[in-house]
């Protein structure tokens, strides 16, 4: 048991006894409403802060949840052979153009077409 339960512990089992006791005194103040609304509140307290510290002495289990992979559009480099992803403009390992360009126009072609969709160029040679 950590040392802050035996310190809550100790703190209800004397709350406890402070309520029993002074509900039981002679005192005047305990005998009026809110001396004994007091008292009960003490007492009650002390109550729950045994049960909440010897209650809980049960080591709580971690959940551990799967891992989710994340799923990445990839191709093979047409000069390495090595997996690249997707959306990669150049091969990482062997600096080979993916996306290849038109070399009229500049903008962004298929590797497989044969003439550029925007200005009508050859791409094959």
């Amino acid at each position: 048991m950590k040392a802050s339960r035996v310190i809550g512990t100790i703190l209800g089992i004397l709350l406890i006894v402070f309520a029993v006791g002074a509900y039981f005194s002679d005192e005047p103040s305990s005998k009026t409403d809110t001396g004994r609304i007091a008292i009960l509140g003490a007492f009650l307290f002390g109550l729950f802060t045994i049960g909440g510290n010897l209650g809980s002495t049960k080591k709580k289990q971690e959940v551990r949840l799967p891992e989710v992979k994340t799923v990445v559009n990839t191709m093979t480099c047409p000069s390495c052979s090595k997996p690249v992803s997707a959306d990669f403009t150049v091969c990482p390992y062997c600096a080979t153009p993916l996306s290849p360009k038109c070399p009229s126009c500049g903008r962004e072609v298929s590797s497989d077409f044969k003439l550029c969709p925007y200005c009508g160029t050859s791409l094959k040679q």
